[in-house]
């Protein structure tokens, strides 16, 4: 009698091993290095931040009751920056020169972009929220190639 034996597989042919190869080479060329680019993380980061900022600005309004002033310097890096400023005796009158408290940290709720990100704001670059929530003018704000619209007379964030 005859003993049959049956050849065990335990690897990858060739042509398996050269088509996972291929695969892990384009994946490395293509999604490894969006992985260590930073500078989408900060960018969005800081799109988000100043989105909250404007809507803190309306809620801090109408909460107080004061006027809250969101203002933006058009630049890059530290050429840029937003801040919510309030009136610096009454809610009456005179200029929007009291920088508000950040709620989370000690010091004023304003901020400088990161480096190489920017800002800028069209066709105005600061606005005032009333009592009401409203806003004194449009806005659009544009953080590298993120943007959000403030409607005027509403005051509502988009």
């Amino acid at each position: 009698m005859k003993m049959k034996f049956h050849k065990v597989n335990n690897g990858f042919t060739l042509v398996e091993m050269i088509v996972t190869l291929v695969l892990i080479g384009i994946l490395a060329a293509v999604a490894i290095p969006r992985l260590f680019d930073t500078d989408a993380f900060k960018s969005r980061g800081f799109f988000d931040e100043v989105v909250n900022a404007a809507r803190y600005g309306q809620k801090l309004a109408v909460a107080s009751g004061c006027p809250v002033e969101f203002r933006i310097t058009n630049g890059v890096g530290n050429n840029g920056r937003y801040g919510l400023f309030q009136r610096l005796n009454s809610c009456i009158s005179g200029p929007y020169t009291r920088a508000v408290s950040s709620p989370g940290n000690p010091g004023p709720f304003a901020a400088s972009p990161p480096g190489g990100v920017s800002l800028s704001a069209v066709p105005v670059t600061e606005i005032v929220f009333d009592s009401r929530g409203g806003a004194s003018a449009g806005m659009t704000v544009t953080v590298d190639d993120l943007s959000f619209s403030i409607i005027a007379e509403s005051g509502y964030v988009d």
